[in-house]
């Protein structure tokens, strides 16, 4: 559990002709991680060479692009949105694709061209009734604001054919913005003379469905003489005057003319319905068949994808893999069997320093969801130790201790729960957090009484509330800590802080050690332990700063501090010279000889690294992060500060009125709560967080590894 998945590299070889029914079978392990071959070539000596993207690739892509923009268009809009009670408490696997995923569909062998056929003929069907719609409703739009126009000239009282070019006029009708209706007056008194005429009313722009929505446009008819038509067309422009087009067609009548239009529009409005009632057929009978086609293109371009990545000769594939050591012999019986025993398959073990291998992490559901934090510092490398088990139980007490308190830690508490059996819709990580913080409520619960907090309450609350106020808390309330209160004992408290930072880190250190052993990196195992040494030695120079002292301060000092000190000098020295001598065998021994002799430069260099190794990188690192778990006594004092300021409050509001005192005391508590509640569990979680990352993960952990994704078609409505 504290290592990644043991794994096997898999090197299949196998017939051109058979490469599809091994991605099938490999679909139906669902245990096989592909990879790349350029990453193996140089172990085939150029017997293979990479494959390239085929015609197929480029076809499903194009071909997926052109599905997913139909399917756009054709899926449900904002009705279909899901209600804040399916949102909460509906797992989306409940919810699902609604009546088009009923049953999936069995298909036994994917067409690409009679899906490419299906698919164009209901793509030219479903794009000309949408292009016909587009073209009826921009119809409609004219024709409406055509009917406002000749129902603004009836109130005006004149008909279409009045607008245009007369004998000695020029009359011009359409909308402008209203706040340029005073500028036009006053413009056209100018140019004209007072020779002219402007009739105006308000109209309304547009509809919704909520009602008319009125925008400031006024509808005006102008009539001016002909002489002036330049500059009152000029003057028209500046202040964005649209002119109303009527059509040829049209009705001198007004009467005839707005009936006709409006006969015009209720025709429109039928051929825009008939042709969605259309639409909406074609949804109803088709939208599932588009799913189950878009799912089936997607398979073909993952099945292509997937070649792309094998090595190709002129007869045969191969194809590069890892697998779970326990999957191993299944997957050779499965592809032996679906190619007849026509492919060779080659098992290597590979080395953990391999950085090439996936990792797959195996732990427990109860601490899975932890591997979410680590995944944040970085998915570890085959060779790492896998910290989910340690995390799982340190990250949840480290929380409890910066965030004290019985009645907080329970709604912590309740919240987790929430998250892991009510809130479904919010999906299956929320789940997983709600894991998360049912523990680290526990704990916060645990700590709570360790310390003597509920709610805020505690002997030191009741002291500070009777010195302050003249009050006194309810003794049911007061709880007798189980160990002791941390603000009487800030000095107490923060030794023992820096006692659990030691052991966290320390715990890190020893798992680091452990790992090379067991990679049989003795020197640096060696050095491991020294450093564990180092770690103790930065810790009791700190007690000591505190008047706590077990044996003599002379020999505590050299004991605890100079040996390991000079110890990790030697070893880092010793280190250096043997990379520079090239031990270990290689190109780099057999030219070890060739090299120039160090100069003292060179020595001295040394030297001076090893020194800023032991004090800098090693000693005086330890101090400041076993310092740096002081956070733990912050957090705590803050959270247990914070809400007796506002248990003061309380206590003082309920010395006021007798009638209202009450209500604003509960007011202030309750208010009080909520806030302490949400900030300081959000403060507690961040500090925790970076507990992890800053002061253990850099001990022992890597991370930046290859996450182990096994190739799998996504099937939703097929099998």
């Amino acid at each position: 559990m504290l290592k990644p998945v043991e794994m096997r590299e898999l090197r299949i070889v196998t017939l051109n002709d058979l490469v599809d029914s091994v991605i099938k079978r490999i679909d139906a392990l669902g245990s096989v991680h592909l990879t790349d071959i350029k990453e193996f070539l140089g172990d085939w000596k150029g017997l293979i060479e990479p494959s390239k993207a085929d015609a197929i690739l480029m076809k499903t892509s194009e071909l997926l692009a052109r599905m997913d923009n139909l399917i756009a268009l054709l899926r449900p809009g904002e009705g279909a949105k899901k209600s804040l009670r399916e949102t909460l408490f509906k797992a989306p696997e409940e919810v699902g694709q609604g009546k088009w995923q009923a049953e999936k569909i069995n298909i036994e062998e994917i067409r690409l061209d009679e899906v490419e056929k299906d698919f164009g003929e209901l793509e030219r069907t479903i794009t000309s009734l949408t292009d016909k719609n587009e073209r009826l409703s921009e119809e409609l739009s004219t024709t409406k604001e055509l009917l406002v126009a000749l129902k603004t000239l009836e109130d005006f009282g004149v008909n279409p054919d009045f607008v245009g070019e007369h004998e000695f006029i020029s009359v011009y009708a359409g909308k402008l913005p209203i706040c340029n209706l005073d500028e036009l007056e006053s413009t056209l008194e100018t140019i004209t003379g007072g020779n002219h005429l402007v009739v105006s009313k308000q109209i309304t722009e547009s509809e919704t469905e909520g009602g008319v929505v009125p925008f400031a446009f006024a509808f005006a008819l102008i009539v001016a003489l002909k002489t002036d038509k330049e500059e009152v067309e000029r003057v028209l422009t500046r202040l964005d005057f649209e002119s109303q087009v009527f059509p040829e067609h049209i009705p001198d009548s007004i009467n005839e003319a707005i009936q006709d239009t409006a006969t015009r529009m209720q025709r429109l409005e039928s051929d825009i319905k008939e042709n969605e009632s259309e639409i909406e057929g074609i949804r109803e009978t088709r939208f599932k068949d588009l799913l189950v086609m878009q799912e089936l293109v997607q398979i073909e371009e993952s099945k292509a994808k997937a070649k792309v990545l094998f090595g190709k000769s002129e007869h045969v594939r191969v194809i590069e893999g890892w697998a779970p050591k326990q999957e191993v012999e299944g997957i050779i019986e499965g592809i032996n069997e679906e190619t007849g025993g026509f492919s060779v398959i080659e098992v290597i073990e590979p080395k953990r320093e391999d950085v090439r291998v996936p990792s797959l992490l195996n732990n427990p559901r109860i601490i899975k969801p932890f591997e979410s934090i680590i995944k944040m510092y970085g998915h570890p490398l085959y060779k790492d130790i896998d910290p989910t088990l340690i995390t799982a139980i340190m990250f949840p007490v480290l929380f409890g201790l910066m965030f004290p308190d019985m009645g907080h830690g329970f709604f912590i508490l309740l919240l987790g729960l929430a998250l892991m059996f009510a809130f479904k819709g919010l999906g299956k990580e929320m789940q997983g957090m709600g894991i998360i913080i049912v523990l680290c409520g526990l704990c916060s619960m645990v700590a709570g009484a360790l310390f003597g907090e509920f709610f805020g309450f505690s002997e030191y609350a009741s002291h500070l509330v009777a010195g302050s106020v003249g009050a006194h808390i309810p003794s049911i309330l007061v709880f007798e800590p189980l160990w002791f209160e941390p603000i009487p004992n800030v000095k107490f408290m923060f030794v023992v802080t820096m006692l659990i930072g030691v052991m966290h880190m320390g715990l890190g250190l020893l798992l680091n050690t452990l790992n090379n052993f067991s990679n049989r990196n003795i020197l640096e195992g060696i050095g491991g332990f020294v450093k564990i040494w180092c770690l103790f030695g930065a810790l009791y120079l700190l007690l000591v700063l505190f008047g706590y002292s077990f044996i003599d301060l002379k020999a505590g000092i050299v004991i605890f501090i100079l040996l390991p000190i000079l110890s990790l000098f030697v070893l880092k020295i010793t280190s250096e010279l043997r990379h520079e001598a090239g031990v270990g065998g290689g190109e780099e021994a057999s030219n070890a000889d060739k090299k120039e002799k160090r100069g003292i430069i060179d020595y001295l260099i040394i030297l001076i690294d090893g020194v800023i190794d032991a004090l800098l990188e090693n000693f005086f690192r330890y101090l400041a992060n076993t310092v740096s778990y002081g956070r733990i006594l912050a957090l705590a004092l803050c959270h247990a500060a914070l809400i007796e300021v506002f248990i003061l409050l309380t206590f003082m509001c309920l010395q006021l009125n007798p009638t209202i005192g009450p209500v604003i005391a509960a007011a202030v508590f309750l208010l009080g709560t909520a806030v302490v509640i949400v900030l300081e569990a959000i403060m507690a979680g961040i500090h925790t967080i970076r507990l992890h990352f800053y002061e253990w993960f850099t001990k022992f952990y890597e991370g930046g590894g290859v996450e182990f994704s096994p190739f799998k078609f996504r099937r939703t409505y097929t099998y």
